[in-house]
């Protein structure tokens, strides 16, 4: 049974109350998908009744951006930390494929970012997010170009772009609803299956093996 907020007074209760709710949204994320991850159901899994939301977030869409925004950062810090100086392209684009392969909430909401989750958000709230991605993809592109030095930060921010999009477009086709993986099982279809893992590794490296050899040239 969902109970009435107690309103958070300080601003350590109020970080305490927004990351419960975010922790209770990845639970039902992982559960039932993005579409069935309702400001109804967050709140039913929160313990809370769903008006005590609007207290910390404006709708499902933003907690759902702020999930990504965390798991984001995650991944961004374990490259920072495994990046010291100049590293091979393979080592690379190794770490980059295992921070989304490890975090498939990331690498889902990536994917449905543009066509969902930039929706029924203000401008304020948008703009906010927006900040905190670009940011975050800057900082990817300092640790790449420490990485590979041999590029520039501008050459690294365009790979990681181009990156993100990659995840965006190979995680929905790689991870399909049941009933399209069960024809896609189907001997018939054997040639088109694919891992995310695999396929992500693949482009990347190729990203920026490509990137090094053109400016070689």
């Amino acid at each position: 049974m969902s109970l009435p907020f107690q309103r958070a007074r300080s601003p350590e209760h109020k970080l305490q109350r927004r990351q419960m709710i975010l922790d209770s949204a990845a639970r039902v994320l992982a559960r039932k998908g993005v579409a069935e991850t309702s400001l109804n159901a967050i709140a039913q899994e929160a313990g809370v009744v769903k008006s005590g939301l609007y207290r910390y977030f404006e709708s499902r869409e933003e907690i759902l951006l702020r999930l990504l925004i965390s798991d984001l950062r995650e991944v961004i810090d374990a490259f920072d930390t495994a990046v010291t100086g100049p590293t091979p392209v393979e080592t690379l684009a190794a770490l980059l494929t295992g921070g989304f392969a490890a975090k498939p909430q990331l690498s889902l909401l990536v994917s449905v970012t543009s066509s969902t989750l930039e929706h029924n958000i203000t401008g304020d709230t948008l703009r906010d997010v927006k900040r905190q991605l670009h940011g975050l993809a800057q900082d990817t592109a300092v640790i790449l170009h420490r990485g590979a030095p041999h590029l520039s930060v501008e050459t690294c921010t365009q790979a990681i772009r181009t990156i993100f999009a990659l995840v965006a477009g190979l995680y929905p086709m790689t991870t399909p609803a049941p009933h399209v993986y069960a024809i896609m099982s189907e001997p018939e279809f054997a040639d088109l299956q694919a891992d995310f893992e695999t396929s992500l590794l693949f482009a990347i490296r190729s990203i920026l093996a490509g990137i090094a050899e053109v400016r070689s040239d």
